[in-house]
């Protein structure tokens, strides 16, 4: 049974057609260079500036509203930039559609799935990529090959059963090995665990390891700061729709961290005034339910 090495391969060749190049891990993959976006007078995304280096895993965090949406919207061609410059392989790009962007090799695995209740799990996984011949759907062997994709990233999911029939986090991992067949260089991955339990987020760890071992860059949206910490090499915090900070994860800590996000300290959240218990105002015996 094939795996997700053979079913990417062509995903690769297209990547390639489309004028997407390899760069050596470690070098700069994704530039921003005063990237913004204003609907109306509203800022949403501020002039950011932010490299993302090949290889790695790069988290971004920061608190609701803090532009992290915007810039998801921006990398995959969803919504258009009012200003900046992105450059992808060293080169400057416009990534005005979805489709530019996925054909460069950029993809993403959204909080919310977005695929089609009604259809198979294999037909979602080749949705938009159906293998054809002779103008027939090959429906036996896309169930196959999505199996095999399944089975090879430690999913115990069928790939014949109904999307609607799995549970919310079943449905996300389905998502997550969609876009692993097809994000060749760069992968977005927004809220990821929200719906997984904890057996499942294991098994998505793991899968975003092993793409980082085959070379591809992962950008890791949370607000869960041990994940960030247990995952990424490098850490950006958006704040009120400014980027306003970058560093790399063994020169920071939670603390510093929480202060880029909010502008204020842990203490300045929890300080609580020092106070003397009083009478007694509740007492239970023998309580039972």
């Amino acid at each position: 049974m094939i795996g997700l090495q053979e079913v990417s391969h062509r995903h690769d060749e297209q990547v390639r057609a489309a004028g997407g190049r390899q760069v050596p891990k470690g070098a700069p993959i994704l530039e921003l260079r005063g990237l913004q976006k204003n609907y109306g007078a509203v800022e949403a995304l501020k002039p950011a500036t932010m490299t993302f280096l090949s290889g790695e895993i790069h988290a971004i965090v920061g608190e609701n509203g803090a532009g992290k949406s915007t810039l998801i919207k921006l990398l995959t061609g969803v919504i258009a930039r009012s200003a900046g410059e992105i450059r992808w392989c060293g080169e400057t790009v416009d990534l005005a559609t979805p489709n530019e962007a996925i054909a460069r090799g950029i993809n993403a695995v959204h909080q919310e799935v977005v695929l089609c209740p009604h259809l198979s799990v294999a037909a979602n996984m080749f949705l938009g990529d159906e293998m054809n011949r002779r103008g027939l759907m090959r429906k036996r062997a896309m169930t196959g090959a999505a199996q095999g994709v399944l089975d090879d990233l430690g999913f115990n999911l069928p790939a014949n059963a109904e999307l609607g029939s799995l549970t919310i986090g079943q449905q996300q991992l389905v998502a997550t090995a969609r876009a692993a067949m097809r994000a060749t260089q760069f992968l977005i991955f927004d809220e990821p665990t929200a719906y997984l339990t904890r057996q499942e987020s294991a098994q998505l760890f793991r899968l975003i390891r092993r793409l980082q071992g085959e070379g591809v860059t992962i950008v890791y949206i949370s607000h869960r700061l041990e994940e960030v910490f247990e995952l990424a090499d490098r850490v950006s915090v958006l704040r009120d729709g400014t980027h306003v900070g970058t560093r790399a994860i063994s020169e920071t800590n939670e603390a510093e961290l929480i202060t880029l996000m909010i502008n204020r300290t842990i203490e300045q959240i929890y300080h609580k005034e020092r106070f003397e218990p009083g009478e007694m105002i509740v007492e239970t015996r023998g309580l039972s339910g």
